[in-house]
């Protein structure tokens, strides 16, 4: 019979191969968000951020999703381009300009939470209902943590 050492090893190896693989299944899902919606992770987050803060200026975007401004610049002009933001200069300082999110914007937010709901149902259909709990309630502490930076 396997000791308690061994049991917290193997529990860790496990753990291991899960996260391998759960990269693996975000990547997925961004690849089937991609072709869905025609938007990346990132810009659903910059989406998101403008849906629940309102308008923002690029440089406080950038500094929240943490992009540079460079890299921000061909993102938001993107979603520019598909109608899902809307760019304003400043009227006050004609260096600062905001981006807000348009009403396609916000119908394709409420259609990707639609999407997450559906990947939820599913979910909550293979487990059991104290193994759901766990799971969300894992989900959130893990989220929680912050990876190391590189």
């Amino acid at each position: 019979m396997q000791d308690k050492q061994d049991l917290k090893v193997d529990k860790l190896e496990r753990l291991e191969q899960s996260l391998f693989q759960l990269t693996d299944v975000i990547q997925k899902h961004q690849e089937i968000v991609q072709r869905r919606f025609n938007v990346s992770a990132v810009e659903i987050d910059i989406l998101k951020l403008l849906d629940v803060d309102g308008e923002k200026k690029m440089k406080d975007i950038g500094e929240r999703v943490r992009v540079k401004l460079s890299n921000l610049t061909n993102i938001i002009d993107r979603l520019e381009e598909q109608k899902l933001v809307k760019r304003q200069n400043s009227k006050t300082d004609r260096r600062s300009i905001f981006v807000q999110i348009s009403t396609k914007g916000k119908k394709l937010l409420s259609d990707y939470s639609e999407f997450l709901r559906e990947l939820s149902s599913r979910m909550r259909q293979v487990m059991e209902e104290d193994q759901f709990g766990i799971l969300v309630e894992g989900l959130e502490k893990i989220s929680k943590v912050t990876l190391p930076e590189s």
